[in-house]
């Protein structure tokens, strides 16, 4: 296979370039196969920041399509968290005509969605939690132009680990990022899920990382538990959440597998990488022509894993054989 790899971080020192025009994994292995095709693929990339999920999700669909045996040349350009970035980016990859958009995060998306319409590029997004509801797509089966891998992960099952953990929580604090629709959505999720357990939810909305020190102390008095959802702000601060709720004494747990690493509790959640995998299978069917994209439905998140991280856990004065942690990998 013939990659290459076009990266913009500093997105902010590329502007002038392009308005002229100018241009931790897991064990699961997708088999190589033979190509025999010298036609070359070009895929803009488009991200909205950098953190260690999202990258995986990037890193994912490249590496699945190295294996797939197809030939490749990758735009990557990150909005570095700015929203108005997105717009430049998408605009960039109409104009030099790429053969796929794979846009990661739900911001990304819909302003890619907005950018082709109209135009013959397909759209593949991951790292989105309610396509329907972001208006990405208006059924999961009903795909125009745009179609992807959600990020969703049942938040009741969540929920029933925080019980498991210990008996008397009942308050469960959410932070999450008042910009992103992903996230009210996740909300109004957990808010339902809580019901159904006879839980109730504190939230602390916030607009920059500034705020989430004061988030985190404004939650510790009012809940029992700590609930990482799928926000990106939050995501990019995750090290510095998990070492406040320590200070705190608050449990925390997350539905996004990595975060684990970063101090978190525990995480039950999907591996970014494999979402990039999966969407990576979706590419290749669009780019050869095996499928049209409007026959493509959206697809959900194959499988979940348990990881606890040890030190946190000793941390809270917990111990291995917690109820929650049953059939859990523990991360020292």
């Amino acid at each position: 296979m013939k990659l290459t790899i076009k990266k913009t971080l500093a997105l902010a020192l590329s502007i002038p370039m392009i308005l002229a025009g100018c241009s931790a994994q897991t064990n699961e292995v997708t088999p190589e196969v033979n190509n025999t095709s010298d036609v070359t693929y070009k895929i803009g990339i488009t991200q909205y920041m950098e953190h260690p999920s999202l990258d995986e999700a990037r890193q994912g669909l490249i590496d699945e399509l190295e294996a797939q045996g197809l030939k490749i040349d990758v735009d990557y350009v990150n909005a570095q968290g700015d929203t108005s970035n997105n717009q430049i980016i998408s605009e960039k990859f109409v104009k030099d005509n790429v053969d796929l958009i794979y846009a990661i995060s739900t911001l990304s998306a819909q302003t890619a969605k907005n950018s082709t319409s109209g135009k013959d590029i397909p759209v593949l997004f991951s790292a989105v939690t309610d396509p329907v509801y972001s208006q990405l797509v208006t059924a999961h089966d009903e795909i125009e132009n745009i179609t992807g891998v959600t990020d969703k992960v049942e938040s009741l099952e969540i929920l029933k680990l925080a019980k498991d953990l210990k008996e008397d929580i009942n308050v469960v604090g959410i932070i999450y990022n008042t910009g992103e629709s992903n996230s009210e959505v996740q909300v109004d999720e957990v808010k339902t899920a809580a019901d159904a357990l006879e839980m109730t939810v504190e939230t602390v909305g916030i607009s920059s990382i500034n705020d989430i020190p004061q988030a985190v102390n404004t939650l510790s008095k009012k809940s029992d538990v700590l609930y990482m959802i799928s926000d990106n702000m939050v995501a990019t601060s995750i090290e510095l959440i998990a070492n406040l709720a320590i200070e705190n004494k608050m449990l925390t747990l997350s539905s996004i597998e990595s975060q684990a690493a970063d101090g978190i509790l525990m995480a039950n959640g999907l591996n970014y990488y494999n979402l990039g995998k999966q969407a990576g299978v979706m590419a290749k069917k669009v780019l050869t022509g095996e499928i049209e994209i409007k026959d493509l439905n959206v697809e959900q998140p194959s499988g979940l894993k348990k990881i606890v991280n040890v030190k946190t856990m000793e941390a809270l004065g917990l111990t291995k054989d917690n109820k929650a942690f049953e059939g859990a990998e523990f991360l020292d």
